[in-house]
């Protein structure tokens, strides 16, 4: 849901409402444009989740301006009104449901992550959580090797920090074989999140595209628990970041 295009749209229209006292006043092409390009893109947002509302926006739509025979365009108020009611309900209702879904994220996750995720660019807030996480493994490479001066990144910086054998973070007690698989299982899961989502924008367009808005969030909630699986090797460790 793109809250900041219904924001934009909501103040637009509390604007328009001062004007439908003065029909006199001269609202520009583009702005009837502008409008019907915000209302086309939230319909197809909505379609899913808010079948009715979509359909009742959509409808609206084609109401919300009168085009008269000199040439001018006045706002219907009523039309602008029922638009106005729609976007409040849909505000609430995914409010509410994204509050619900960042209790889920990481704090570092939030932070890089959720300013993105709300202005509707979904495939680069998923791709700065991965970021984020080998940012940290990183960092934690040189907290451990101060020395080091070659700093390993991506698929190499997860294989060399959390190595089965040479172990620079432990992320549990490994003396049982339930410790050894979930280290090593964690190791894999941020091996293949490096591999797989940490750089889309090097592959192809389309598959940037497919990026959605719930795709993004599985991605975000993925990222989220690889985070909190490294605060818990950083607490077993003993490690001051």
């Amino acid at each position: 849901m793109m809250i900041n295009k219904i924001h934009e749209l909501q103040n637009y229209l509390n604007t328009l409402s001062a004007s439908i006292m003065m029909p006199s006043n001269i609202i520009p092409a583009y702005d009837v444009a502008k409008a019907n390009e915000a209302l086309t893109i939230i319909v197809k947002d909505t379609e899913l989740l808010f079948p009715i509302i979509s359909q009742k926006l959509n409808h609206a739509k084609d109401y919300l301006f009168r085009f008269n025979i000199n040439g001018t365009v006045n706002p219907n108020p009523v039309v602008v009104g029922q638009i106005l009611g729609y976007l409040s309900i849909i505000l609430e209702n995914e409010q509410t449901k994204q509050s619900e879904e960042w209790k889920c994220i990481h704090p570092l996750i939030l932070q890089s992550s959720q300013k993105l995720y709300s202005e509707g660019n979904y495939a680069e807030a998923a791709v700065n959580a991965f970021i984020e996480i080998n940012a940290r493994v990183k960092k934690l490479y040189k907290v451990k090797l101060p020395n080091e001066t070659d700093i390993p990144d991506g698929v190499e910086a997860m294989n060399k920090v959390f190595s089965e054998k040479n172990t620079i973070v432990e992320i549990c007690d490994r003396t049982t074989e339930t410790g050894k698989n979930i280290h090593n299982g964690t190791r894999f899961m941020l091996v293949g999140a490096m591999s797989a989502l940490r750089n889309p924008k090097s592959h192809s367009n389309d598959e940037r595209a497919t990026v959605t808005k719930e795709e993004a969030m599985r991605r975000l909630m993925f990222a989220s628990l690889l985070m909190y699986k490294i605060d818990d090797a950083v607490k077993f460790s003993g490690i001051t970041e």
